[in-house]
């Protein structure tokens, strides 16, 4: 036929799938699909196993419950009622089931109120309700109720068990709360449970929702009004009956509108049961303000708490009664976990080989607690701050006691989901990071006795995220799990290292230590003779010559000194054969008695970047100000800040012996990089390092001569301090306290 009598249009079967996969690559969002498939039915078809493949149910409050929506308490159900699933379950690689809480939910809560309002010729009067006495549930009760059912999520679990991952993200109110302290860069709430993680974007959004915004009637207003037009109220009867409503009251509208906000009070650990706080900050626009929360907001998160309780009891009985029939998964992903719900996953019939024989990999988010939320009575909720750092005990026991039992989990993500390089807002970003939960006593920092340490002894590929060590206990855990057991590959993401330690007795090694001073206008690249040195004592350069499986320092070192001497010959017997680094460095701690933060008080930016820095310095510090009375703080002694600068030396020695270089280009891009500038850091990567050590990249040669071990004692490092530990301790604390202007008995 001529192609030019053909009818216009698209060519049907002609375009193989093939074609189709190559589009999906390079669309940017899951919603552009959707678009796409709606453009005939060709597109349609062809675009179900991409479109179907990673599968995220939301059981949260963005289910439609109107009364011309579903009829379905939640969306499990209504999948189940109305057999959406069969035609995609097929299709599904990886599902996941997600109830979150945006901080716009929080600002804003849709909570059952504690009186009813009635409306009658004589008068409005408002009548106090008995908790529990409502006929009608919230949509919260009716979440909650459903999963605790648990009928429709065994429906949709039943349906896909040719599944390779399974996912769970549940989290929000419990952690850190950003507020008003938002970065227009990175989008507001949990990032998404499949698909690339910290997403930013190119261009400041400033159409983004805000929690800086004035709203235009307080917030106790708004919620009348619509319990007022729920009652079939016309708009323009609305405000007279407040009017009246008032008027029987006897009150203004200030006061009717005003909500008490007061300030989470120390941890009982502290003082008992006396509510220590800091002063209540000046009144604000903010309808959110996480050190601040009003009863209602409070009780909207005790809600939430309790639904996600039941979601993740609900995923755990799913796995243990279901777990069997799932031939294909092997990865199991808790992308989001508060930790007040990790206790619920220690179960020994949950992870037992009976259940998921063919689970290979484990990744764990948790979300460490800032706030409890606890009712006292039927009619007073109670939040109390949480030290983050009490997340440890819990991590550990699942990973001890559990995880790090199973033979056949191979590979393990961990990552703690605060603060951090990459965490948004000026007043998180750099500041709040955890100690990864490998030590039994959380609190001995520097306690490397194997009896402290969690060894994971069938994990061969371990990634770490977002955490800290004190470097002789993250030696010694890498060496015993790369000599004694399997571990064979090392992946490192914004991880970072402590000052060398400082046990009893122990001299401080770094009394006369002078950062390298280096002018940057040399050729980076140059390798000039002399300026590799030994590395200072448990430095990363240090930690790292004695884990690598390629060329060490000790080694250039020698070969320096000794040019003539056969190549000194070191002898390691490491099952380690790649290390990955991603943005690693330094940390400071703000309990510093045992360990050294003298490498650090002294090192510099170069003289070139000193202006630009104090210019975003000072420009950050007054928006900081603003927003600090309004924001968490804890007085958690173990929460790390970033330390941004690295001893010239160093850098140099790992660029030129491992590979390693410093700087975020390579590791994050220009995105993140003007990102973090606009929270206020000046030079976001300046001293943390990057790149892959890959034994199979070297050339096996054996040297000359006979083997050495590296030797290196860690004695010393061994004994428990407890006792040393509590000495000073409460005179610390209560210096932290004054300093955060708290009001000590």
């Amino acid at each position: 036929m001529d192609p030019l009598l053909r009818k216009p249009g698209w060519p049907s079967g002609r375009v193989p799938v093939e074609v189709f996969c190559l589009i999906v690559e390079y669309l940017p969002k899951r919603a552009t699909l959707e678009t796409l498939r709606l453009v005939n039915r060709e597109f349609y078809t062809k675009l179900q196993y991409q479109f179907f493949q990673h599968l995220v149910i939301n059981v949260g409050l963005m289910f439609d419950t109107s009364p011309d929506g579903p009829t379905a308490d939640d969306i499990t159900e209504y999948i189940m009622k109305s057999n959406l699933l069969n035609h995609a379950a097929p299709f599904v690689c990886r599902i996941g089931l997600a109830l979150e809480m945006t901080e716009q939910e929080i600002a804003s809560p849709e909570i059952d109120e504690e009186d009813e309002i009635e409306i009658r010729e004589w008068g409005v009067y408002r009548w106090p309700v008995v908790p529990g006495s409502r006929r009608s549930e919230s949509r919260l009760e009716k979440i909650t109720n459903s999963l605790e059912r648990s009928k429709g999520i065994y429906h949709v679990l039943s349906m896909v068990k040719q599944i390779h991952e399974f996912a769970l993200s549940c989290d929000g109110g419990l952690g850190y709360l950003q507020g008003p302290d938002l970065s227009l860069f990175q989008p507001p709430g949990p990032q998404p449970i499949f698909g690339e993680p910290n997403q930013i974007r190119a261009v400041a959004d400033n159409s983004l929702p805000s929690l800086q915004v004035s709203f235009k009637r307080p917030y106790k207003l708004e919620t009348i009004e619509k319990r007022l037009a729920a009652k079939g109220l016309p708009d323009n009867v609305i405000s007279d009956t407040m009017k009246r409503l008032l008027e029987t009251e006897g009150i203004s509208m200030k006061e009717f509108t005003h909500e008490d906000r007061t300030r989470a009070p120390l941890p009982v650990s502290r003082y008992g049961e006396e509510k220590v706080t800091r002063s209540p900050s000046s009144p604000s626009d903010y309808r959110l303000l996480p050190d601040q929360l009003t009863e209602t907001q409070a009780r909207f998160i005790f809600q939430h708490v309790t639904a996600q309780q039941a979601l993740v009891q609900c995923f755990i009985f799913t796995v243990i009664d279901h777990g069997k029939s799932y031939k294909s998964l092997t990865k199991l992903n808790i992308a989001r976990l508060s930790s007040f719900h990790v206790h619920l996953l220690c179960r020994d019939d949950f992870w037992s080989k009976e259940n998921l024989p063919k689970l290979r990999e484990v990744s764990l988010g948790i979300v460490p607690d800032w706030r409890s939320v606890t009712m006292k009575d039927s009619y007073t909720i109670e939040t109390r701050q949480v030290y983050p750092t009490d997340a440890l005990p819990k991590v550990f026991k699942l990973l001890n006691d559990h995880i790090g039992r199973q033979e056949r989990i191979q590979r393990l993500h961990f990552e703690w989901l605060c603060g951090g390089e990459l965490a948004p807002g000026c007043l998180q970003r750099n500041n709040y990071v955890l100690p990864a939960p490998f030590l039994k006593k959380h609190r001995l920092v520097i306690f490397s006795g194997k009896e402290n340490l969690l060894i994971l002894p069938y994990v061969t590929h371990l990634s770490l995220k977002n955490c800290w060590f004190a470097p002789n206990v993250f030696y010694r855990i890498i060496r015993t799990m790369a000599k004694k057991h399997a571990l064979e590959s090392l992946e490192l993401e914004t991880v970072s290292l402590t000052g060398p330690p400082l046990p009893k007795g122990a001299k401080d090694r770094d009394v006369d230590y002078v950062p390298w001073t280096r002018s940057l206008s040399a050729p980076q690249g140059i390798d000039l003779p002399g300026l590799i040195k030994d590395p200072l004592t448990l430095s990363w350069s240090h930690v790292i010559d004695m884990l690598t499986p390629g060329p060490t320092i000790k080694q250039r070192v020698f070969s320096e000194k000794f040019p003539t001497e056969p190549q000194l010959h070191i002898e390691k017997r490491l099952k380690l054969r790649k290390l990955v680094f991603k943005s690693c460095g330094y940390v400071v701690l703000p309990d510093s008695r045992f360990v050294s933060n003298r490498r650090f008080s002294k090192l510099a930016y170069p003289v070139e970047l000193r202006k630009g820095v104090r210019m975003i310095t000072k420009e950050h510090n007054a928006n900081r100000q603003k927003l600090v009375r309004f924001m968490q703080v804890n007085t958690d002694r173990h929460l790390g800040r970033i330390n941004d600068l690295i001893d010239p030396r160093e850098e140099h020695s790992m660029r030129i012996v491992f590979g390693l270089r410093t700087g975020w280009p390579d590791a994050y891009g220009i995105t993140h990089f003007r990102a973090s500038v606009r929270d206020g850091i000046p030079c976001p990567g300046h001293g943390r390092f990057s790149g892959t050590i890959d034994a199979d990249s070297f050339m096996d040669i054996v040297p000359d001569g006979e083997p050495q071990a590296y030797k290196f004692s860690m004695s010393a490092y061994n004994l428990d301090y407890q006792d040393d530990d509590e000495k000073d301790l409460e005179g610390m604390m209560r210096q932290f306290e004054l300093e955060m202007e708290y009001k000590l008995p």
